[in-house]
C-alpha cells in the first residue's frame, strides 16, 4: 500500500495534480532520496499513465528499494567484521606484550648482578664476614681485582681468613689464617696495608684463590 501511495504521489506530481505544498514536500523528499528522484524522472519519460507503465515503475521502485537495503546490510556486516578483526588484533598484541614482559622480568630477576658476574670471572674471590664492618674505599670489586692481579704467579687453591683493625682509614694489627704459605700471606698482608680509606673500625673477610669453596 505504501508503494502504491508513493506511485500515486509521483503520478499526481508529474501531471500537476498536486497542491503547491504537496509538490514542495515531494521535491524535498526527492532531494534527500536519489531513488525517489530517479523514479520521478523515469515516470516523466512514460508516454501514458495506464496500468502497464505504473506496474513497470512499481517494479523498478521496489527493486531500487530492495537493492538499497541490501547495500546497507553489506556495509553493516563489513564494518562489523572489521571491528571484530581489529579487537582480535589488539588482544593478540596485548597478550604478546604481556608474555614478553614476563619473560624479560624473569630474565632480569634471575640474572646475576654485575658484581657477582665480575667476581665469578676472577680467580680471587672475596667474601665479607659479618663480624667486620669495614669496607674498602673503592669497593670490594676493585679490591678483588687488585688481589687477583697480585696473586696470579701463585698456582693452587688457597683459602684465608683475614682480620684487622682500622685506624684513620688504614688497616692495623692484620691477622691472616688458613694457610702456611708465607709468600702468599706476605702479599696479602701488604695488599691490605696498602689499601687506604677503609670505612669502618674492624675488617673481616675470607679470601679464596682458585675454585671457591
Amino acid at each position: 500500500m505504501e508503494n502504491n501511495y508513493q506511485l500515486s504521489r509521483i503520478h499526481n506530481y508529474v501531471l500537476g495534480l498536486m497542491s503547491r505544498e504537496d509538490m514542495h514536500a515531494l521535491e524535498q523528499e526527492a532531494l534527500e532520496d536519489p531513488f525517489l528522484q530517479d523514479a520521478i524522472d523515469g515516470y516523466r519519460l512514460q508516454k501514458g499513465v495506464d496500468t502497464a507503465p505504473l506496474s513497470l515503475l512499481q517494479k523498478q521502485l521496489n527493486a531500487r528499494v530492495a537493492q538499497r537495503s541490501l547495500d546497507k546490510n553489506k556495509r553493516f556486516y563489513s564494518w562489523q567484521r572489521l571491528a571484530v578483526g581489529l579487537v582480535a588484533a589488539v588482544m593478540f598484541v596485548v597478550v604478546c606484550s604481556l608474555l614478553v614482559f614476563r619473560y624479560l622480568q624473569h630474565r632480569l630477576t634471575n640474572a646475576p648482578n654485575q658484581s657477582e658476574t665480575m667476581m665469578l670471572s676472577l680467580r680471587v674471590q672475596l667474601v665479607p664476614d659479618e663480624n667486620g664492618n669495614a669496607e674498602p674505599a673503592d669497593g670490594w670489586d676493585n679490591l678483588s681485582k687488585r688481589f687477583d692481579a697480585e696473586l696470579k704467579p701463585f698456582s693452587g687453591t688457597y683459602s684465608f681468613d683475614i682480620r684487622f683493625d682500622v685506624a684513620n682509614g688504614k688497616a692495623k694489627n692484620i691477622r691472616i689464617s688458613g694457610s702456611d704459605s708465607k709468600a702468599v700471606v706476605d702479599i696479602l698482608r701488604l695488599s691490605v696495608m696498602k689499601e687506604s680509606g677503609w670505612k669502618g673500625t674492624k675488617g673481616a673477610f675470607r679470601l679464596h684463590i682458585g675454585e671457591a669453596n
